[in-house]
């Protein structure tokens, strides 16, 4: 599968978009919510919100990982989930590898 340059550029540049990537593999398939997520990763809530889905000028909505199509947003009994997509899933894998790949020159 082809995996966009730009998608992996964008993780690389935000420690935060990595930290909730691999914390959503961990319980793939299962969707959490956004504070569950702020917990896990220990960042605020309005900076997972800005990595998952964007926020105005300080995060990137093109970059966010909903957008990248890495994460998707389900929606159940009017409250918002996030879980990893299969594309996801492929990207954290390749990032898994690269960490692993790299690791031994560190």
């Amino acid at each position: 599968m082809f995996i966009d340059p730009f998608v992996i550029r964008s993780i690389n540049r935000s420690e935060l978009r990595k930290r909730i990537l691999l914390y959503l593999d961990e319980i793939y398939p299962s969707p959490t919510y956004l504070s569950e997520i702020a917990r896990v990763v220990k960042s605020d809530p309005s900076n997972v919100k800005g990595a998952l889905v964007g926020l105005g000028n300080r995060y990137n909505g093109h970059s966010s990982l909903v957008s990248l199509g890495l994460v998707e947003v389900v929606t159940d009994g009017g409250f918002k989930y996030y879980r990893l997509t299969e594309y996801g899933k492929q990207v954290v894998g390749l990032l898994r590898s690269y960490h692993s790949y790299y690791s031994k020159y560190t």
